[in-house]
């Protein structure tokens, strides 16, 4: 299981959005979490003022280089999982890379999300050799929607222009995952009075958390793990 991970890309894409979906699933999960709000926008921490946090998960806003990295190698020795919501500044989003054992790149399905996302994977990749020696990235479709084909396509040319993994599951664009951030809570606690399709988005945000490597090691995600097993069943 990876220790943590970052989650950000030059053009909003909505990081928030994965950052809390993926603490969630680890807090449904019994992990303890560190979730840190470098964003500008600030989202996370207003979302921890809200009522409904899980314990298990701490958020600090933080978006000086020197306190994140304190507060990461801290979360670290507590055996802590770290999600750190870097935003869409360059700066921040190398530093929660460096940091990390995976950096996640959010794609929405436009074509100008696409090509910051590229972009931000070509920033990344000449940091290659720096901070963690096993760290690694990807792209995750952050807001999967029907869209024209010739779209569809715009997006796969420009996404394909990079060798970086592309993950099979992404979240799909719907109410359940923006409602934590106008009710508080999360997804495994919030119910269907407060959005809909929650049974969908938790099993969907419990397998993104695994491709990602929060919920098991990475080389065993040929097969199930238990605790997306359970999470499922519990969806």
């Amino acid at each position: 299981m990876i220790s943590a991970v970052s989650v950000g890309s030059l053009k909003t894409s909505g990081s928030s959005t994965v950052a809390l979906t993926l603490a969630s699933v680890a807090a449904a999960a019994d992990i303890p979490i560190l979730l840190i709000d470098a964003a500008r926008d600030g989202d996370l921490a207003a979302w921890a003022s809200r009522a409904g946090r899980p314990a298990k998960i701490t958020v600090e806003r933080c978006r000086d280089e020197t306190t994140i990295e304190k507060l990461v190698r801290t979360a670290r020795k507590r055996g802590d999982l770290v999600v750190i919501d870097a935003g869409d500044e360059a700066a921040t989003i190398r530093l929660g890379a460096k940091l990390s054992d995976r950096a996640v790149i959010p794609v929405r399905f436009s074509p100008l999300s696409a090509s910051y996302a590229v972009e931000t994977d070509r920033i990344l990749a000449k940091d290659a050799g720096r901070g963690r020696r096993t760290r690694d990235r990807c792209f995750v479709a952050s807001a999967v929607a029907t869209i024209p084909s010739r779209i569809a396509r715009s997006v796969e040319a420009i996404i394909g222009e990079s060798e970086t993994a592309r993950l099979p599951i992404g979240l799909v664009q719907r109410a359940a995952y923006e409602a934590p951030f106008l009710h508080g809570g999360t997804i495994f606690t919030l119910d269907e009075d407060h959005a809909p399709g929650l049974d969908r988005a938790r099993a969907e945000a419990a397998s993104l958390a695994y491709e990602i490597g929060i919920l098991g090691r990475r080389e065993e995600r040929s097969r199930p793990a238990k605790t997306v097993e359970r999470l499922l069943e519990a969806a």
